[in-house]
């Protein structure tokens, strides 16, 4: 039986100051040596811009190809063979950050740009970014744009077919690497034309091969859903089933004034193991041991699934909206109808208005309880939904709590022999709100697209036109009595001499 693949990875000190970083993995019986440097643009064909944490994922990586029984050594870019013009104009690295920093202050464009803006500008540039390196601007022709264009589709497609063997490769932050879609790689490369443009406009070059007509790529436009009436609540039951439930004191036989009773009151109100170890001034495994005798289930503690499912589907919140609701913009006892203020750069005021149904305020009120109860912040200055440690919460992270509970509501279906729900993402539980309140506001599109923040009334219109496709019109019965009475009338009428 061969052996596992191994490797090592020694990170070495150059005269420059920058690391250099010697892996070294067998293949085949043999070894073979890859260096990854620290130092942005390098010159070698690794690209640069290597840590000592990211180098060993991408060791990691290489492993894993050579146990697939696909790792070739990494060919150099095309960047490579593309000499330096040596006139003193901006590499590329140093153009794409004066550009984010133009962005930013509103120099280029309609004005400055929010963070979660700058944050997407950061993520579609980086590809390019390490494409080009510290090539200079104006030596960036129509083959190295193509270039870039086929290494992201080449390694997406790579990245793929590695996955589906069951390959286990990861990113720098030890998360399952997710291949670029074709939306995706359009967005990178439509960033990277932009550049260019602006290349132009600074003078630095006459035009711009990033706008060729091979740089196209066509996206098939996404299937947009939305869930049924009966699929939400059922999507909104499995939420709520899926919340750690709070242990009944009740229920547990426990020795009075013990730890263990101790560690069991702590639980009851909603905290989780590290909390509770550090108010008891116990050891974490201490408390871990405790709540499995007590036969006590706390997982993660309180994350509020079913108010982040609520607050997308009841009140149509965009997922970026949910991650940065603070309590106090939460109004559930105002004069007016109970409401949530959300910032949103879209409309005049700066501010959305969005109405909150009985039933999501009761919902929103538990939750507050909750985080009370269990010792989290709640200060309006706090988020509604924080993270586990506060903070707030990131959008993969309810993207998650969104699949887990459409999975479960699946289940759920399919085992009454009902079909499950089609793939919903926040995004879907937003259409479903838009579908729901434009029944329940009697077709009012303006109404429902100042709930929702929608300056064009493209997507409202969308959703519209599907609930009108929809519609019970009974066509038959009223295309045959509108014929009929066709008939009746020229019947009646008399043949002219």
């Amino acid at each position: 039986m061969p052996k596992d693949p191994t490797g090592t990875c020694e990170p070495r000190r150059l005269a420059d100051g920058t690391c250099a970083f010697h892996i070294r993995i067998r293949v085949n019986g043999k070894r073979e040596p890859i260096t990854l440097h620290e130092r942005r643009g390098c010159a070698c064909g690794c690209g640069g811009g290597w840590d000592e944490p990211s180098a060993r994922t991408e060791m990691g990586n290489m492993l894993a190809r050579v146990r697939a029984g696909v790792w070739e050594r990494p060919a150099p870019p095309p960047t490579l063979a593309h000499p330096a013009s040596g006139d003193g104009s901006p590499s590329y690295l140093e153009f794409t950050d004066w550009w984010l920093n133009a962005k930013v202050t509103g120099l280029i464009g309609d004005g400055p740009i929010s963070s979660n803006t700058v944050a997407d500008y950061k993520w579609r540039l980086s590809y390019s970014r390490d494409f080009f390196g510290d090539i200079p601007v104006v030596d960036i022709d129509k083959r190295l744009s193509l270039g870039l264009k086929e290494h992201l589709l080449a390694e997406a497609q790579e990245q793929r077919e590695l996955l589906e063997a069951g390959v286990d490769l990861r990113d720098e932050r030890g998360r399952t690497i997710e291949p670029l879609g074709l939306s995706s790689v359009k967005k990178a490369l439509d960033t990277f034309a932009s550049v260019m443009d602006e290349a132009i406009e600074e003078e630095i070059r006459d035009d711009t091969p990033a706008r060729s007509k091979r740089m196209h790529i066509k996206v098939p436009k996404p299937k947009r859903t939305y869930l049924e009436m009966d699929e939400l609540a059922a999507l909104l039951d499995a939420a709520r089933n899926q919340e750690v439930a709070l242990p009944d004191l009740a229920a547990v036989a426990v020795k009075p004034d013990s730890t263990a009773e101790r560690v069991l009151r702590s639980a009851a109100i909603g905290k989780r193991p590290k909390q509770i170890a550090a108010d008891l001034g116990l050891a974490k495994s201490t408390v871990t041991y405790h709540l499995a005798h007590l036969g006590v289930e706390v997982g993660r503690g309180y994350v509020g699934r079913r108010v982040v499912c609520e607050l997308l589907g009841r009140a149509g919140l965009r997922v970026s909206e949910v991650c940065d609701l603070k309590i106090g913009s939460v109004r559930l006892h105002a004069d007016e109808r109970p409401n949530l203020r959300v910032l949103d750069a879209k409309t005049e005021a700066g501010v959305r208005v969005v109405e909150v149904t009985p039933d999501l305020a009761e919902v929103i009120t538990e939750h507050l309880d909750r985080l009370r109860r269990s010792g989290q912040p709640c200060g309006p200055n706090d988020y509604l939904v924080p993270n586990t440690r506060g903070g707030r919460i990131s959008r993969q992270r309810i993207a998650m709590i969104v699949a887990s509970a459409a999975k479960l509501a699946s289940e759920r279906l399919l085992a009454k022999g009902l079909a499950a729900l089609p793939n919903t993402t926040p995004h879907t539980l937003r259409r479903t709100y838009i579908s729901i309140a434009l029944l329940a506001n009697e077709f009012d599109v303006k109404w429902v697209m100042a709930q929702v923040g929608h300056a064009d009334s493209t997507m409202t219109m969308d959703v519209y036109a599907h609930l009108q496709q929809r519609a019970d019109r009974q066509h038959g019965p009223k295309f045959d009595r509108l014929v009929r009475r066709a008939k009746t009338h020229l019947a009646g009428v008399a043949v002219s001499a």
